[in-house]
């Protein structure tokens, strides 16, 4: 306790610290504010009243901070400029001219920016209308009362309109998160996901104690909830181990030196005692595998709803708490996860490196050998990594059938908890940098 009591006294003596918090504050102010600013021409307590919206809209909560429910102008959050990144470093490892103007230093990072900003920019003209359409499809025929006459009568004048905010919006959004990054403490988009996720706990967990105390009697109820909160800590205690744990693989150093025997120099090798090592991620891509997973099994659902032949594959999967669902929710975080960690880890370039530094793993013969060795044991990790990011992203799910609340869900698990305990990582080793300078 007095550890942390100096800790905080340290940081609010560093005053150019505690000014990069205000900035930080206010600039996820702004955008908690932005959020609530509906997009044009349609009846914001529509959403308040019909239920429907829920589904697969439901599960974008927990990367818009709720955006996405009250079809605001950041509906799609920070999601297209996640996705944008993700790609642009695939294509960096893919292509090898991309790759080029990566190492090019601060000039080659401003490309890779750029590009990434260009990427956004179409991803959410794409993400924009499939959101939009969704809405529009699973509601206009059922509750038109509660649109305004511009969205039934001039339907493309409303998609236009709609497009242009959101992708506005996700704009700005990406904007703010670089003026954290650049004036703030860093980790712009994290804090902006994080800040809307943490608006609506407090909310989620009164509904979780209503729901709990209305369906069962006071005393069994409390009881059930005491232990869903040990089961959420101990949850949040493993996703930390997960997101923490490598794989070490142990490396020495062979270091020249020259030892003067009276009359000659004699050449020498080296062996230091002190042994260090790479460390490898077991769960390497994070929590890319499980946005990714999402957005695939959205535009699919998109496009089996516009083509009568595959609707009733909808039967299927339209419930995203359903084992259909969830099984192919699966199967894709594994592919993901499998696809990612072999295209990011570049073990060719690790082997080369460990070669020309002098570097060498016990037992295995520097280049070729090290090569297949270290594939080896990224195939080995890639598996459990994926089993793990699997068990996180169906606990939400689990915990629904289980009788819990929806809301309380995407609390329990999923790419909720992967965010805020990354984030927050995050922010604590940015915060010990600060302190050892």
């Amino acid at each position: 306790m007095n550890k942390f009591i100096r800790i905080l006294i340290n940081l609010f003596n560093k005053r150019d610290f505690i000014s990069k918090i205000y900035y930080t504050l206010f600039i996820i102010i702004i955008y908690r504010l932005g959020s609530f600013i509906p997009i044009p021409f349609i009846n914001h307590n529509f959403f308040k009243l019909n239920p429907s919206y829920k589904g697969i809209i439901h599960f974008l909560t927990p990367l818009t901070g709720g955006n996405s429910n009250r079809v605001s102008i950041f509906s799609l959050g920070i999601m297209p400029y996640i996705s944008a990144s993700i790609l642009t470093q695939l294509m960096c490892y893919m292509f090898p001219y991309l790759y080029k103007i990566q190492q090019d230093g601060e000039i080659g990072i401003k490309k890779i920016n750029n590009i990434t900003k260009v990427l956004t920019i179409l991803i959410s003209l794409i993400q924009a209308p499939v959101y939009i359409t969704l809405l529009i499809s699973n509601n206009i025929k059922e509750n038109p009362e509660f649109y305004n006459l511009i969205l039934i009568h001039c339907k493309k004048i409303f998609l236009i309109t709609s497009i242009i905010c959101i992708t506005t919006g996700t704009f700005f959004t990406m904007w703010l998160g670089e003026k954290i990054n650049d004036k703030g403490i860093g980790n712009g988009n994290s804090l902006i996901i994080i800040s809307g996720i943490l608006s609506r706990f407090i909310y989620s967990i009164i509904s979780e104690i209503l729901n709990r105390i209305k369906n069962n009697n006071k005393l069994l109820g409390i009881i059930i909830l005491l232990f869903e909160l040990f089961i959420w800590l101990l949850i949040i205690g493993i996703s930390i181990i997960i997101i923490n744990y490598v794989k070490k693989i142990h490396i020495q150093y062979v270091n020249k030196f020259y030892l003067n025997n009276y009359s000659s120099n004699i050449e020498e090798i080296y062996l230091r005692n002190e042994i260090k090592f790479i460390p490898l991620k077991v769960v390497y891509p994070g929590v890319m595998p499980i946005i990714f997973s999402q957005g695939i099994l959205l535009i699919l659902i998109t496009i089996f709803n516009k083509i009568n032949n595959l609707q009733y594959i909808l039967i299927y999967i339209n419930n995203i708490y359903g084992i259909w669902y969830n099984i192919l929710y699966s199967i894709l975080i594994i592919f993901i996860t499998f696809f990612y960690t072999f295209l990011s880890i570049p073990v060719n370039k690790i082997s080369d490196d460990l070669k020309i530094n002098g570097v060498y793993i016990p037992n295995i013969k520097p280049g070729k050998d090290t090569c297949f060795f270290l594939k080896k044991i990224v195939s080995q990790i890639y598996f459990p990594g994926s089993l793990l990011l699997v068990i996180i992203a169906l606990l939400p799910s689990i915990f629904i059938s289980l009788g819990g609340d929806k809301n309380f869900s995407l609390f329990f698990g999923g790419t909720t908890i992967i965010i805020i305990v990354g984030g927050l990582l995050d922010i604590k080793y940015t915060i010990n940098s600060y302190l050892l300078k």
